[in-house]
């Protein structure tokens, strides 16, 4: 295949962490690995602007921060149209149907390119509304159908949709939406190692005998951990621990919550260096995320590759990943009850969940593969 020029655009982007961030990085990193050329062009502030005096292929769309949620940028201000005609990019690719999302569209029209958006995040769920913008329910339900409205419009204008799970799939089509590739995101799972795990229980002060219910990832309201606060007690008449491994604006509510109720067996860590990362897998007996709001689950895949069991919410983007592998149990997102007997039977049968083909599925090379198949179809 020739050497192709890419340009990603996106509103989130490193310093920050998330699920966006992470596709980006990884997919970025095997295209040039492959060779390819990969621009960004994301909207963020000061500190994005002092990486990209190192990177050279990081374009800064200056905006302004959502105060909440301050990994999120609103692109404002931009160098980015004289930039990108100097690249020429063959394609222009949006991780988001927002601000930067419209700086790429404005930049396929001008170059003529082929221009794909992937679907990251249910920014139409209630759970999206409600945790970003309000509460009330007659808004919600009209901010519900002004965001589709405009997804609709903004994805008419793409020559195709990325969505990273047969899940989400349906429901963009569902919503009227064509033209839907599923490519899911992918890992490098060659670049990660496993940690032993009486080894980082010691760096970690936890007890050989512990039972741990592993949380990872950003603590907002739309994760949905507070079910699983709510569910620590009754866990610990088994013996479980939980651990809330992760920074985030609603990390202090959840604190409260749980000292509220009188756990004393749940962990927040706050936020967690990378280098420590695998010690929290390695070091837990069974993973957790109880978010419905999630579009694929990258920490699911995390979870695989230390071969721990996942507890994966019904009716969701992640329970997909039991298509792949029995490599865990769906409980209701709702129900305390169920997380709590669904910890119990995954723990005791731990050694029958399956993760080989997890980890072969969702390899970064197998991932970027598809990609670069649909680029050059199109």
């Amino acid at each position: 295949m020739e050497t192709l020029k890419i340009a990603f655009y996106t509103d989130s982007y490193l310093p920050s962490r998330d699920g966006v961030v992470t596709s980006i990085l990884n997919t970025r990193k095997e295209l040039e690995r492959r060779g390819h050329e990969v621009y960004i062009f994301a909207s963020g502030g000061s500190k994005m602007a002092r990486l990209a005096k190192k990177d050279k292929r990081l374009c800064v769309i200056k905006g302004m921060q959502f105060k909440k949620y301050p990994q999120y940028t609103m692109g404002l201000i931009s160098r980015e149209s004289s930039r990108v005609m100097q690249i020429m990019p063959d394609i222009i690719h949006a991780h988001t149907p927002f601000t930067a999302g419209l700086f790429a569209y404005r930049a396929s029209m001008q170059l003529d390119s082929k221009f794909i958006g992937t679907f990251h995040t249910m920014v139409f769920s209630d759970e999206a509304i409600s945790a970003y913008f309000t509460n009330n329910k007659a808004a919600i339900k009209l901010s519900r159908f002004v965001v589709m409205r405009y997804l609709k419009w903004f994805y008419s204008k793409t020559d195709n949709i990325i969505a990273p799970t047969t899940y989400v799939k349906r429901i963009l089509k569902n919503n009227g939406l064509r033209n839907i590739e599923v490519i899911p995101t992918g890992v490098d799972f060659n670049s990660m190692k496993r940690e032993d795990k009486k080894r980082a229980r010691i760096q970690l002060r936890l007890k050989s005998n512990d039972k741990i219910i592993l949380y990872f990832g950003r603590v907002s309201k739309e994760k949905n951990i507070d079910i699983l606060i709510k569910a620590a007690k009754p866990l610990s008449a088994s013996g479980f621990k939980v651990i809330i491994a992760g920074s985030g604006p609603y990390l202090n509510e959840l604190i409260s919550l749980s000292r509220r109720i009188g756990n004393r067996n749940v962990i927040f860590t706050g936020f967690v260096k990378e280098n420590d990362i695998p010690l929290y897998y390695a070091a837990s007996d069974l993973l957790c995320n109880p978010s419905t709001f999630e579009t694929q689950g990258l920490v699911d895949l995390y979870a695989a590759f230390y071969k721990l069991p996942i507890l994966l919410p019904e009716k969701s983007a992640q329970s997909e990943l039991l298509n792949y592998a029995k490599c865990g149990e769906k409980f209701n997102a709702h129900s305390i009850k169920d997380i709590v007997e669904k910890a119990n039977t995954t723990y005791e049968h731990s050694n029958m969940y399956k993760f080989n083909e997890i980890v072969k599925e969702f390899n970064i090379k197998k991932t970027v593969d598809k990609l670069l198949a649909l680029y050059g179809k199109i």
